[in-house]
């Protein structure tokens, strides 16, 4: 059994076949979809250039398994050698490989997180829902962090002629990742292309009103529009 019907529950299934192993197979994944490439979720799917249905993976091998999708794996217990599903099953194994990989670490609901017009990209449907929102061109886009995802969505919303302001706590955009010297380089890019950046800041929270806009806590009191993006980074789902 496979936990994890992404690229790499995918790629192991292939392996598992194409080096002789012909017993039976079942991959589980939380999602409804076959397994898909993510990348181009904050890109090309965002900007519009290319359908959100259109990104699935290409299966390299035939790996004739049972796919149990939209379904969550809840529990393990290892002694039985048992996986419990969100649906109330539980199924049995001889080998396991938990693939599961990381989720978009969610913004607190106290601080706005579930307000409308605030998201986050990890899934197909989120970034049809954020397309979508963008494609009604918000009055300004906020995006609450500069790491790879924060500068590829500040970079779709000048593509789409969108004011974006990005907000980064570090002294540049992906400080943290590639260092100073090339986040510097990021930062005058991102500037010279009309980004609002605001670096060694945070957004404390997001406010709704009734007029749908979105106001975070933080200094300066700025009043933004129409759409929030949070980028905070990533968790292990197991």
């Amino acid at each position: 059994m496979i936990v994890g019907a992404s690229l790499t529950g995918l790629r192991a299934a292939e392996a598992l076949r194409r080096n002789g192993f012909a017993g039976q197979l079942t991959i589980v994944g939380d999602e409804k979809y076959l397994p898909y490439d993510r990348p181009p979720l904050s890109k090309q799917v965002l900007a519009g250039r290319l359908p959100v249905e259109h990104t699935p993976l290409a299966m390299l091998e035939d790996v004739h398994a049972q796919w149990i999708l939209g379904v969550a794996a809840t529990a393990l217990d290892v002694e039985r050698r048992q996986v419990s599903l969100s649906n109330g099953e539980q199924l049995a194994f001889d080998q396991l490989l938990i693939a599961t990989g990381t989720r978009a670490r969610p913004w607190p609901a106290e601080l706005g997180g579930k307000l409308d017009g605030v998201f986050l990209i990890r899934d197909r449907d989120d970034a049809q829902r954020l397309h979508e929102r963008l494609a009604r061109k918000p009055g300004r886009v906020l995006i609450a962090g500069g790491g790879f995802i924060g500068c590829e969505v500040a970079s779709v919303c000048r593509e789409l002629d969108l004011p974006v302001t990005l907000v980064e706590r570090g002294p540049s955009p992906l400080y943290g990742a590639l260092g100073s010297s090339i986040g510097g380089i990021v930062a005058r890019l991102q500037q010279q292309h009309g980004v609002d950046l605001r670096t060694r800041m945070t957004v404390a929270a997001f406010e709704g009103d009734e007029a749908g806009h979105l106001r975070p806590r933080s200094p300066g009191g700025w009043k933004f529009a129409g759409c929030g993006y949070r980028s905070c980074g990533s968790r292990s789902v197991a």
